[in-house]
This record gives structure tokens, C-alpha cells and sequence, in this order.
């Protein structure tokens, strides 16, 4: 680890020097009484020394190494007695990690404290090597043991190839049933989806606080165990523990669709009963669970409305609330009328308002909420960037989505899957293949919404023998369950390709005959190349899933009037108007009936 040296300072001081600078700093009673006896400072020790400590105390929370070196060279002056921890502490507080170390290596007697200081400023600060290294140098001195602070400081900072090791040394000293200990074991397995791991720990602990019960829960819900989390919190509860708005906004979480409506109402039913409902934090939870659980913006309004001074992630959440209930005139609208209120926006309300301006395909105001990125400082957030893409590529601004492409720091999945499907469905399907490429070759893992996203773009442009090995590839390699989206996409790749039997034997091959969507496809297929047997067979098997579908009937009908079979069209339409009647068609621009 390379240290960064300190100016040259002398550690040499005449008392009232010391005074002076003190002054300088506080104006506290301590000064008096040191100013009092500085005549005498080297012979009245065990009076200015506690004072010292004080003064530690007080610099170390307003981290000023200023008065660390002035406070450290008149402890050389009178012995420090004790205080060599507090100063440690100050150095590390104020980063003056150079001079820390020296004091470690120089400090006549060491002990627990001074190992935990120097450790956990190192792991806190990025210096995992040096941590690491000073805990292997305690451990294996024999002298000091590592205590609780020592191992769940070295636990959540030190490197994931060492989380066995660490956990089989927290039992050998009898420290893995510690709570502190415990709670730093939970944390890392549920980061590293060892959900199982971090149960059993917890299952081990002694005396279980509200933090370990707050971290299990938590860890549950980041490894999507929702019904673990749940059966957790009801023996929390049946043990009397008293939860805290932390569990309660961890518990939300786990409401995100409209099932879980009622779980969130009994979490909501909690909030008020232990008098946490109106707190800003559990209310923006309950904005975001009922504007995902439930029809509508109804309660998450009230809610708003309830809260004394709402914050930006108050606002944000409504904002995107109203987004995800397709309400997007009703989130631009909110998001006006918070700028109305000079309450300025965050990377995540940018990120939010950003997909109501796509959805309705408003180009310039898209570019006006863009261009209040840039002022803000948010152009090179990853979310927003990835938002803009969205934006840019649904309003058919190719050229401006490439531009934000190229210009973000990094990408992630999402960057590569939006600006994908963006190309895709504005029929630029080799570019499309392009970016695919690109992202295997930074490494980067697509997913289920990339490869639907390159399935429509081989599609929409007529790369068949690409959108076929992608599937492959997909299913061998990546090992990912397609879904109905993907086979539906497959089947209308095929049949705009005009491979109209592949698409049957495909049908038949992946088992989903008795899927409407893959028949509707191959129908319309049919219809553009006007193949009757297949269209005949296609229709068929729609009507006797669904019989009231009316389109089926129009496009067999449009397929017999292609190859100039009237009796069978007429009998076709015949069937239309004996069987149900066609809604009467509606104008969008005069709403005037047809």
C-alpha cells in the first residue's frame, strides 16, 4: 500500500505555543484551565493529560489534523499515559494514514484497541492489502486475540476468497454466535447469494438484536427469497423483538405486484400500529408498494399527500408511480408541478420521468429534460444514460441514442439491451447484431430481454440464420428458459422469412401447440404469402382455442381473396356474421363512428 506522506512537521512545541494554537481552534474551558498551568506543564502530568484526551475526543469527531500534530507533540512533552489510541484514532480519521502507521509501529505498548484502529481505517479507506496484512501480523503474534469489532470489521472489508477462512477463525475464537460477528457473515453470503449460508448463521446466534434481525431479512430479500423473508419477520414478531423502520421498508420490498396488495396492507397496518406510518422514509416505501400492488394511484396520492414535507424520493416515487401505471400525462404533469416548486431532481427522478417522456414519443421535451441533465451534473450517470437511450431509440432518434452510447464512461447489460432493441425496432438489424457483439466481447452477459431484443431485430430484418443460432445459443449456452415472447418471435421470424413449415415443425418441436400467439403468428405469415393449407390449419387451431377471436376469420378470409377463392371467402365472412358481430371501428383523430 503506498501512504501518502505528511508536510515535514516537528514535533518540538513550547507550551504557550500550544496554547496559542488551541485557542486558534476552540474556545472551550479546557483552554483555561491548561493556559492556567502551563508554567508548570511538565510537572502537573496527571492533570493536563485527561484535559488532552478531551481535546482528542473533540478533533478526532471534527477529524482536524491540525490539532492531532499540535496535541501530539505536547504528549511527547509530558508522556502520553494512555492516549496513544485516541491518537491513532485522530490520524485515521483525518486520513493521515502515513503518520498512523509510523505512531502503530512506534507505539510502546499496543494492544486489541489499537489493532481494531488501524485495521478498519485501512479496509474503510480501500486498503485492503495493508488490513489484511495487519490482521494476519495480530493473529499470528500470539500476543492479542481478535476480539468482535476486529473480526466483523475484517469480515465485511476483507477480500471474497477469504469469507471461509475468516468465518472458520471467527468459531475457533468462539465469535461466530456473536451477534456483531454474525451480522458481518449474513451480510457477505446474502451479497454473494449464499442465502442458505447466511440462515444458518443467523440460526447460530446467541442473543439476536434488531440488526440481526434487520440483516437477514434484508439478505432474504436481496436473494428474492420473498417467503423466507416473510416466515422471518412473523418469529420476529412472535418473539416480541420490536421492528424498526428499516424492517419495515425491507419487509415492502418484497410487494411489488398485485398479490402481495394485501401482504403490503398488513406491513402498512404494522407502520401505523408502532406509530411509524408518517415518517418520510416508510411513507415513500408505502408509495412505491401501492403504486406496484395496487389499480391505480389512489392510496400512494393520499399517502403523498399525508407526508408534512416530502423529499425528492417522495417526489420520484410518485413520478415513477404514475409511469408504471401507464399513467404517463399524469407523471409529466407531477414532475412540472415539482419544478414549479423549485425542487430540483436527482439521478433517479431523471431516471424516472424519463420513460413517460418515451412512452408518449415527446422528442423535445425528452431533449428539454436532457439538456436539464447535463446542467445538473447527471450526464454520465449509468441509469439516466440508459433511460435517454430508450428515450432517443422510441422516438426513432437513432443517431442521438448512438451519441448518448458513446459517450457514457461504461455500459452494463442494459446499456447493450436498450440501444439493441432500439435498433432492432427501427429495422436496423445488423447493427443491432453489431452492438451484440460488442457486448460478449467487454464481457458482458446478456440476458433474457437481450436476446428478445435481437430476436425481433433478426426478425424485423431478415437475418433468420443469425435469430435461429442466437436462440440456440441461448437456450445451450446461457442456459436461459425461453419464454412465450421468444418463441412467438421465432415463429415470426420464420414466417416473414417465408419458411412457413419450418415455423410449424418448430411449433410442434418446442410443444406449444396450444399456444394462441405462436398460431396468430403463423397465421399472419400465411396471410403475407397467401398459403392456404398452413392459414386453414393455423385459423383452425386458433378457433378452437379461442372461438371469438374475429381477426382469425378476416384473415383466412383475406387469404382466400388473395388466391381468388370467393365461395370460400364468402363462406368464411358468412361464418364471421352468424357467429359474433365485429366491433364497429372507431376513429382515434375524430372519435367518430365508422
Amino acid at each position: 500500500m503506498k501512504l501518502r506522506r505528511p508536510a515535514t512537521h516537528t514535533f518540538v512545541v513550547r507550551p504557550q505555543t500550544l496554547l496559542q494554537s488551541f485557542r486558534n481552534i476552540t474556545n472551550t474551558n479546557v483552554v483555561t484551565d491548561i493556559q492556567h498551568r502551563s508554567l508548570n506543564i511538565g510537572h502537573n502530568d496527571n492533570f493536563i493529560t485527561p484535559h488532552l484526551g478531551q481535546l482528542l475526543d473533540k478533533f478526532t469527531h471534527s477529524e482536524d489534523s491540525r490539532a492531532g500534530f499540535s496535541i501530539h507533540a505536547c504528549l511527547i512533552k509530558v508522556g502520553f499515559s494512555g492516549l496513544w489510541n485516541k491518537l491513532l484514532n485522530l490520524y485515521c480519521k483525518c486520513g493521515e494514514f502515513y503518520v498512523a502507521r509510523k505512531l502503530f509501529e512506534l507505539m510502546p505498548e499496543r494492544n486489541v484497541v489499537s489493532f481494531n484502529t488501524m485495521i478498519l481505517a485501512c479496509l474503510r479507506n480501500g486498503y485492503v492489502v495493508e488490513g489484511l496484512s495487519l490482521y494476519s501480523e495480530m493473529i499470528n503474534g500470539g500476543e492479542f486475540k481478535p476480539d468482535n469489532i476486529t473480526l466483523a470489521g475484517v469480515i465485511g472489508g476483507g477480500g471474497v476468497h477469504l469469507r471461509e477462512i475468516l468465518h472458520a477463525q471467527a468459531i475457533r475464537y468462539g465469535l461466530s454466535s456473536n451477534e456483531f460477528v454474525a451480522s458481518s457473515l449474513i451480510d457477505v453470503y446474502a451479497k454473494e447469494k449464499r442465502l442458505e449460508d447466511a440462515v444458518r448463521v443467523f440460526n447460530e446466534i446467541d442473543v439476536r438484536d434488531l440488526v440481526s434481525w434487520n440483516i437477514i431479512i434484508n439478505a432474504c430479500v436481496q436473494n428474492d427469497a420473498n417467503g423466507c423473508a416473510w416466515e422471518i419477520f412473523y418469529h420476529m414478531v412472535q418473539e416480541n423483538v420490536v421492528y424498526d423502520g428499516f424492517t419495515l421498508t425491507s419487509i415492502m420490498k418484497t410487494c411489488s405486484e398485485a398479490r402481495d396488495l394485501e401482504l403490503g396492507m398488513l406491513v402498512h397496518c404494522c407502520a401505523i400500529k408502532s406509530g411509524l406510518a408518517f415518517e418520510t422514509p416508510i411513507s415513500n416505501a408505502l408509495i412505491t408498494m401501492y403504486s406496484r400492488c395496487e389499480a391505480g394511484m389512489t392510496s400512494a396520492k393520499k399517502i403523498f399527500n399525508g407526508l408534512f414535507a416530502p423529499n425528492i424520493i417522495s417526489w420520484t416515487a410518485m413520478i415513477a408511480g404514475f409511469m408504471q401505471n401507464e399513467n404517463n400525462k399524469e407523471s409529466v404533469g407531477f414532475y412540472r408541478y415539482m419544478l414549479r416548486l423549485d425542487i430540483r431532481e436527482n439521478s433517479f427522478t431523471f431516471a424516472s420521468i424519463l420513460p413517460a417522456y418515451s412512452n408518449l414519443a415527446s422528442l423535445e421535451e425528452g431533449r428539454s429534460v436532457h439538456a436539464r441533465i447535463v446542467k445538473s451534473g447527471f450526464e454520465f450517470d449509468l441509469s439516466v444514460n440508459n433511460a435517454l437511450i430508450d428515450l432517443y431509440s422510441k422516438c426513432g432518434s437513432l443517431d442521438e441514442a448512438h451519441l448518448v452510447f458513446r459517450t457514457m464512461r461504461y455500459h452494463d447489460r442494459i446499456s447493450y439491451t436498450a440501444i439493441i432493441t432500439g435498433l432492432g425496432k427501427n429495422g436496423e438489424g445488423g447493427k443491432a447484431l453489431e452492438f451484440l457483439n460488442e457486448m460478449l466481447t467487454e464481457g458482458i452477459k446478456p440476458d433474457d430481454i437481450t436476446f428478445l431484443g435481437c430476436l425481433y431485430a433478426c426478425s424485423h430484418g431478415g437475418y433468420v440464420n443469425d435469430g435461429m443460432h442466437l436462440f440456440k445459443d441461448m437456450v445451450d449456452i446461457y442456459k436461459i428458459k425461453p419464454k412465450r415472447e421468444h418463441l412467438s418471435c421465432v415463429v415470426d421470424m420464420l414466417g416473414r422469412a417465408g419458411k412457413l413449415k419450418e415455423a410449424e415443425v418448430f411449433i410442434g418441436e418446442m410443444g406449444i401447440e396450444s399456444d394462441i400467439f405462436m398460431w396468430q403468428s403463423l397465421l399472419g405469415a400465411c396471410n403475407l404469402y397467401g398459403e392456404i393449407p398452413l392459414g386453414e390449419k393455423s385459423a383452425q387451431m386458433i378457433m378452437e382455442l379461442h372461438p371469438e377471436r374475429h381477426g382469425t376469420y378476416v384473415s383466412l378470409a383475406n387469404i382466400y381473396a388473395e388466391n381468388e377463392l370467393w365461395e370460400k371467402k364468402s363462406v368464411t365472412r358468412e361464418n364471421l356474421r352468424s357467429g359474433s358481430i365485429k366491433d364497429v371501428g372507431c376513429s382515434r383523430v375524430s372519435s367518430q363512428r365508422l
